[in-house]
């Protein structure tokens, strides 16, 4: 919706596994996976259940003088013949799993994709209420109850409760409908992109200088109602973050491109802040970006766009070409403090040329269940710094990292006496509290740190029965009390 740089949700646990798939060495090249169209990006991927993979962005097939906006992949790369083409496809930006669904963003606005990738028309085209008209496209969220909230710039025409004229945050049912019974939010310009932290809140960064009648900083944090969280001040004045990427204790990574007034030589590319939102100066925001071979257009630099737990690492996807002098070409690690990390090496993607524009660069990554990386983005080219396919083009597959020692700022330390049974659970599971504790409030966390269930637990009452609708898979269940004490326990869902 606007940009290539998207988030991408990724398919593994925070907290951590193994994989027996992993056979070959860490993050070398999958060569029985090749792509091999050449116009123009992908911009989303994500694996299906059945082992192809749907790809959102622009797209051109041999001989076709139109870009689709999404296509399908069989397990080996190759296109999928019997995808259809619009109108029962339609794709473009960020790709969301929900339940049995799929979301995508769609030029301005976003909707509803099946399991195959085809368009559910349960979902209605957004444009097609009245209350509602898609100008500058943003970001959006989904909610469990499969609801959304949406960022950007728009128009409503709801004169019934008086939200009329141009909205910044705006919330719409499961149907694809205008949300009457919230409040949508307006400011003096676009907000590009959001990300919730575990919280409920909402990190935003975009355009805009004043949200709801108050000035804003180009990374600000809004309240999950959509109200301004003044409590949060991110000192950053220029520029706009691509991606987010919240930890459970409120401290957050951001990346793009931002600079602070109390830093003026120095723009920021992948930085943490504190609650907050102050500078996390314990963690290494100086690094020297490079964009080598690529040229500077707009001389803006290095641009990153995502940032994502991968076990005990973080794994920083962008257009550069080296960090600190040391070639990463789009791809690298840093550790928790942010020190630069051996993985990625001379590995990395290649330069291509088109409409006299030169790419190179990665737009994201997908890590699966059993262990492999997908990689993706504009790009000729990859090599693994042994393995160099000059034929892979926009999408390659590598095996996945070692996880066996995946354990990160993502997780916060286990006090005892909390405990969850069945564990696994079907759904219906039962928690064990402390004897002293008050009333407190628990959340259950997928793998991108994103909310699935909210609960409040009442005081004075030791065994809590509680039940999620998430789908199957790895949770963090995070439980704080108002004294400030706080638990975690993992929790699978079968």
């Amino acid at each position: 919706m606007g940009k290539h740089f998207i988030h991408i949700a990724v398919l593994s646990a925070a907290v951590g596994f193994s994989s027996s798939a992993n056979a070959q060495a860490p993050l070398t090249l999958d060569p029985g996976f090749q792509f091999n169209l050449n116009e123009w990006y992908i911009s989303s991927a994500l694996p299906l259940d059945d082992g192809k993979v749907l790809l959102s962005g622009q797209i051109k097939f041999p001989g076709e003088f139109w870009f689709r906006g999404s296509a399908r992949l069989d397990q080996d790369g190759s296109i999928d013949p019997t995808f259809p083409q619009f109108p029962q496809s339609i794709g473009q930006g960020k790709l969301t799993k929900w339940a049995d669904k799929i979301y995508v963003s769609v030029g301005q606005s976003v909707r509803r994709l099946d399991s195959d990738g085809l368009i559910d028309n349960e979902f209605i085209q957004m444009n097609s209420s009245p209350l509602f008209t898609s100008l500058q496209g943003g970001d959006y969220h989904v909610y469990p109850d499969g609801s959304i909230v949406m960022s950007g710039l728009h128009n409503l025409d709801d004169t019934a409760r008086g939200f009329v004229g141009l909205y910044n945050l705006i919330w719409f049912t499961n149907t694809g409908h205008l949300d009457t019974t919230k409040t949508h939010r307006t400011g003096n310009g676009a907000i590009y992109e959001i990300e919730q932290q575990p919280d409920g809140k909402f990190l935003c960064s975009g355009a805009c200088t004043i949200y709801d009648g108050q000035p804003v900083r180009k990374v600000f944090r809004v309240q999950p109602d959509g109200a301004l969280d003044t409590t949060f001040d991110s000192g950053i004045t220029w520029g706009e973050a691509f991606g987010f990427l919240p930890l459970p204790d409120g401290r957050s990574y951001a990346v793009g491109i931002m600079q602070q007034n109390s830093l003026p030589l120095d723009t920021l590319r992948c930085i943490r802040l504190l609650a907050n939102g102050e500078l996390d100066t314990s963690f290494i925001y100086d690094h020297n970006w490079s964009l080598g071979t690529i040229p500077n257009y707009g001389n803006l630099g290095v641009t990153l766009g995502t940032i994502q737990h991968i076990g005990n690492k973080l794994l920083v996807t962008g257009y550069f070409q080296a960090v600190n002098g040391q070639p990463r070409l789009g791809l690298c690690m840093l550790d928790i403090t942010g020190a630069l990390s051996t993985e990625f090496h001379n590995a990395g993607v290649g330069p291509y040329s088109y409409q006299d524009f030169v790419y190179g660069g990665v737009d994201g990554a997908v890590l699966t269940p059993d262990n492999m990386l997908y990689v993706y983005g504009a790009y000729h080219g990859y090599t693994d710094g042994t393995t160099n396919d000059p034929d892979q083009r926009f999408i390659t597959r590598l095996y996945g990292p070692d996880l066996t020692t995946a354990v990160s700022d993502a997780t916060v330390p286990v006090q005892a006496t909390v405990r969850v049974a069945p564990n696994p659970t079907t759904g219906h599971f039962t928690l064990s509290l402390p004897a002293d504790l008050g009333p407190a409030q628990a959340r259950l966390l997928d793998a991108s740190g994103r909310v699935v269930e909210h609960y409040t637990l009442p005081g004075g009452a030791e065994q809590q029965p509680l039940s999620t609708a998430a789908e199957p898979g790895t949770y963090l269940l995070l439980v704080e009390a108002r004294d400030g004490r706080r638990w975690q326990v993992r929790v699978v869902v079968e």
